[in-house]
Parts: structure tokens; C-alpha cells; sequence
């Protein structure tokens, strides 16, 4: 038993502090994450919790390299999406593709999406979803376009909403982050696109 004595086998025994010595402060526990869903608020101030709520593409990998068809390298068009693990009580999805160094410009948005949405290809969106018009001012897919061999970090979001967003095809980016305060999650799917 160790009694007012350092324990442990070194053998050493524990110094008092000098006189006016202050301990080091603590280091702020970070909950900003990368990978995955793992953040919790994004730039818009959507409220994002972990979980099994997932974003995917078949060949763009989560952070990985975005395959050229996706962006101005190649004929910029929109990936097909898989979607999984909707929390319960959502009342609509809402996706949105961003350049990550500039969130708050958005180059796609699909609003009305269902709940029940487990697959998004945007050559023939489900009914009901629309397209808003986005920050170039066009209501398509505007893809990752960085300077010729420059790197561009884009993201796709996908929002849960409490909800429904009440989004036409007369809103726009003011009406999207209007509505991005009720969001319970988000998935998120990242990647680095090479110009």
C-alpha cells in the first residue's frame, strides 16, 4: 500500500513543487473531425451529431480523390448517391455540395428529398425532390473546378431536417441557410479534387 509516498517499482519518490508553481494548463478537448459525420456544427450552424446516418458514392471514397467525371476536368456531373441510416423523425433531406474552404457558396442543392430516400441519381432526382437554385445562379450540379494543378477540398452534405423546408424552386442560398437551423444530423462525404 502507498501511503504520502510515490508509488509505482522506479523507486523514485515525488518532489513538492516549487514555491508559486502553477500547474500547465489543460489542452481544450477538440470535437472537430474530418472523417465521417464526426462534427459538431458546421459553418452554417447546423447542429451535426455522429451516427450511422451515411452519404455515399461507389468510386468517390470518404476523403479520398474525386474521380474527374465529377468536376470540370471531366464532364461535371453530379455522382449517383446512396443513403443510409435516417434518423427517425425526419421530415425531409436536404443535400448540399460546397468547395469546403468556402461552405456558406453552394454548387447544388436538392431540397424535398424523402425521408425515405435511400438513393439519389441525378439524372432522374425522386419525386418531389427540386433543385434550388445554387451560388453561380444555375439549379445544376456546379462541381469541383480548381485552377489547373491546384486541389480543391469538396464536401456533399446531407441534412436531416425537423422539418419541412418549404424550399422552391424560387428560393436560393439565403433560403437555403435559413432553414439549416433544423438540421438534427448531417452526413457528410469529402474529398480532394486535383485540377
Amino acid at each position: 500500500m502507498c501511503v504520502l509516498a510515490a508509488c509505482g517499482t522506479s523507486g523514485r519518490a515525488l518532489r513538492d513543487p516549487a514555491p508559486g508553481a502553477t500547474a500547465p494548463p489543460r489542452k481544450a478537448a477538440t470535437t472537430t473531425s474530418k472523417t465521417g459525420n464526426q462534427v459538431i456544427a458546421d459553418s452554417d450552424n447546423a447542429v451535426i451529431r455522429p451516427s450511422g446516418f451515411t452519404l455515399s458514392a461507389g468510386d468517390w471514397l470518404p476523403d479520398g480523390n474525386i474521380p474527374a467525371p465529377y468536376g470540370c476536368a471531366g464532364i461535371d456531373v453530379a455522382p449517383s448517391l446512396t443513403i443510409s441510416g435516417v434518423p427517425a423523425g425526419t421530415a425531409e433531406l436536404l443535400l448540399i455540395a460546397t468547395d469546403a474552404t468556402r461552405p456558406g457558396e453552394y454548387r447544388w442543392i436538392v431540397a424535398g428529398l424523402a425521408p425515405t430516400t435511400a438513393a439519389l441519381t441525378p439524372a432522374a432526382l425522386p419525386s418531389g425532390a427540386i433543385e434550388v437554385p445554387n451560388s453561380t445562379g444555375t439549379t445544376t450540379w456546379s462541381g469541383p473546378c480548381p485552377a489547373p494543378g491546384s486541389t480543391m477540398n469538396f464536401q456533399l452534405r446531407l441534412y436531416a431536417l425537423s422539418a419541412p423546408s418549404g424550399l422552391t424552386t424560387a428560393s436560393g442560398p439565403t433560403g437555403v441557410r435559413d432553414v439549416l437551423p433544423n438540421a438534427t444530423q448531417a452526413a457528410v462525404l469529402r474529398g480532394d479534387y486535383i485540377g
